[in-house]
């Protein structure tokens, strides 16, 4: 796995970084945002590990004690070090170039802009009502056994368009924009989605188009569309109260 933590792991490793940023700090502790009562606490526990660190490699002086001397010296100052680096890293008022040359890691606050989708939704009625109402699913045209939605996006836009008894469905072509000339039935997060109609608009047609947009409203292509018949009646609206009712408990 890769070593993510700014001070390396070898203990010659360590005992260059410590030695670079306690270095560094004692040179301008003000620089750093802190004192020389500061310094000079990191250089007494860097020089410590580092005089510790070279009695351990030495052959004739490398007995165990000398080991867990040097390990126990390592820990303080590693662990004396981590709390001025986070006070470091925290300051605002100190410039990341300094922060880098005394060997910090500088948190990255830029963000990868979202692009625009590049998909488009897959619209399924997968339940109508006596009462008027249409239950419509989505996924994305490249995972429609999926119920995500695709990366970066935060809502499907969801338009309809509405046609009396007898008359012709919305015709699309190229250009066709479903925002205009359609309602829009709102942005949606989670499914299944319930669309329910007014009675006026008994026996006609419900055609619905859908595209997914971004948090910062960056739109995709539309849906192709899907359509049914908008009916109201008694029995039919049990049925459909049960067909709800199963939706929710399998979403």
């Amino acid at each position: 796995m890769p070593n993510h933590d700014y001070i390396p792991k070898s203990d010659a490793g360590k005992r260059d970084w410590l030695d670079n940023f306690s270095a560094r700090i004692a040179a301008d502790p003000a620089r750093y945002g802190l004192t020389e009562a500061d310094a000079e606490i990191l250089t007494a526990d860097a020089a410590a590990f580092a005089e510790a660190y070279q009695v351990a490699q030495r052959p004739e002086t490398r007995t165990a004690p000398a080991v867990a001397h040097k390990d126990s010296t390592r820990a303080a100052a590693v662990a004396t070090a981590r709390v001025f680096a986070q006070l470091i890293k925290a300051n605002r008022g100190v410039d990341n170039a300094d922060k880098l040359n005394l060997g910090l890691r500088v948190n990255d606050t830029t963000r990868t802009p979202v692009s625009a989708p590049t998909t488009a939704p897959v619209l399924m009625i997968v339940g109508a009502t006596g009462g008027g109402v249409h239950v419509l699913r989505y996924a994305d045209e490249k995972t429609p056994s999926s119920r995500r939605k695709p990366a970066g996006v935060a809502t499907l836009q969801l338009m309809a368009f509405t046609t009396p008894v007898g008359a012709p469905t919305p015709i699309v072509s190229a250009g066709f924009d479903p925002s205009r000339g359609g309602a829009l039935v709102g942005l949606f997060t989670t499914q299944p989605i319930e669309v329910q109609h007014e009675h006026k608009d008994d026996g006609g047609t419900a055609t619905y188009f859908a595209r997914w947009v971004t948090r910062t409203g960056k739109t995709g292509p539309w849906s192709a569309p899907v359509s049914m018949t908008i009916a109201f009646g008694g029995s039919a609206g049990i049925a459909a109260r049960q067909v709800q009712d199963t939706l929710r408990r399998a979403a």
